[in-house]
């Protein structure tokens, strides 16, 4: 992919470059961590969102990483999901060379995750836990089907479906950049309104908008119609580079994100786990399980073909989670199967909230039954925590 797409379209564009490739699991990581990255610009992988997940953690891993504020992330899609790429509407290989090689970027949000060991992950795209996350592992062992390891590994899972004992707490997010933690958090009515009415201003201001520059001038882009319509930015602000300081958008709609000072995580700093009731503020919500899955996300679509949550923001300070309790497989198959219709949200048996950070607590228990006393049994009053996130803008 590299030698015959990125490669031509890099020496036409007269963009210098060193070719690193990939020896092994936790290469690219050691590589970012331990290299002197002073002379680059930018670090592109040619690949799925999980090298730059691995690169990502690597450079935030430095001890020097705000001195390497202005070196820009890239992807060229080339993996099984391509769900960031997707998000930025870039999905095509050249499409997403020649938006690199002009230099365009988007910044976006870090979540940071901090298990119970203490060990912190950080991620651009999503933390998730059931379904999703025994798809998205599980089918390791089916990459000879290439992208369609997935829908075969969901569809196996979905007909034995799995229920996990836990409890989720989460900090709403505020709707706006002016809320503060003592407003009052919008009914889901009032939240969709809203959202209906940022998806015609944005499909609105994309009719008028030039496309000048917009890297698919190339050729027309097979799903920047879907893109408009679930009220993400116009195409022409499209790229696959991504930068860690945030600037100004030319979207009104788009709040400003104040850089992170530090990457510890805040919103969670001080909360002893496993959380005892009533420990937490007024202002934390709680939900006890069972979960048939949970889905933190931080871009609308996880995988080119499956838009998680059309809500969620890419540099928006809040986390979007996606949630389901004890219900069928026959609640969750329109989700999984139908998701790009946009009709799947809130819907019975699968529910969305807005946070600004979120603290899952499994028990280790799981469940094939939806047998009452089978739940109630991976349900205890009591458990131990083992992960807690919050939204970080970098």
């Amino acid at each position: 992919m590299f030698e015959t797409i990125v490669k031509p379209i890099l020496e036409i564009g007269y963009t210098p470059y060193t070719l690193k490739i990939t020896e092994s699991q936790g290469y690219a990581g050691d590589f970012v961590k331990t290299q002197d990255l002073s002379m680059y610009t930018s670090i592109v992988s040619v690949s799925g969102d999980g090298l730059l997940h691995e690169i990502l953690n690597g450079l935030l891993a430095r001890p020097d990483w705000p001195s390497l504020r202005n070196i820009t992330l890239g992807v060229v899609p080339t993996g099984t999901g391509n769900g960031l790429a997707k998000t930025l509407d870039c999905i095509w290989p050249e499409q997403a060379a020649v938006a690199i090689v002009r230099a365009q970027s988007r910044p976006i949000d870090i979540m940071s995750a901090t298990m119970a060991s203490g060990l912190i992950e950080y991620g651009f795209l999503s933390l998730t836990w059931g379904l999703l996350g025994d798809v998205d592992i599980e089918s390791e062992r089916m990459r000879w089907a290439g992208s369609a390891r997935l829908d075969l590994y969901a569809t196996l899972r979905l007909m034995n479906l799995r229920y996990y004992g836990g409890r989720l707490h989460y900090l709403p997010a505020a709707v706006t950049a002016d809320d503060s933690d003592n407003d009052e958090e919008q009914s889901e009515g009032e939240m969709e309104a809203k959202f209906k009415a940022e998806t015609l201003a944005r499909k609105d201001a994309a009719v008028h908008e030039s496309t000048h520059s917009s890297a698919t001038n190339l050729g027309q882009s097979n799903n920047q119609g879907a893109d408009m319509a679930w009220g993400l930015p116009a195409p022409n602000y499209s790229s696959p580079l991504v930068r860690q300081s945030p600037k100004p958008l030319p979207d009104a709609l788009t709040p400003v994100i104040q850089p992170a000072v530090t990457l510890h995580p805040t919103l969670t700093a001080g909360i002893q786990l496993p959380v005892k009731p009533g420990s937490l503020s007024s202002r934390w919500r709680t939900i006890e399980g069972p979960f048939a899955q949970i889905i933190a996300t931080n871009v609308p679509w996880l995988s080119a073909d499956f838009l998680a949550c059309q809500r969620a923001r890419i540099s928006d300070g809040a986390i979007d989670i996606v949630y389901s309790g004890d219900v069928s497989m026959w609640n969750i198959l329109p989700y999984m199967a139908a998701s790009t219709k946009g009709t799947h949200m809130n819907t019975e048996g699968v529910t969305h909230v807005r946070a600004r950070a979120f603290i899952l607590e499994p028990t280790g228990l799981r469940t094939t039954s939806r047998n009452k006393s089978s739940l109630d049994a991976i349900q205890p009053s009591k458990s131990g925590s083992r992960c807690s996130t919050s939204s970080r803008s970098l």
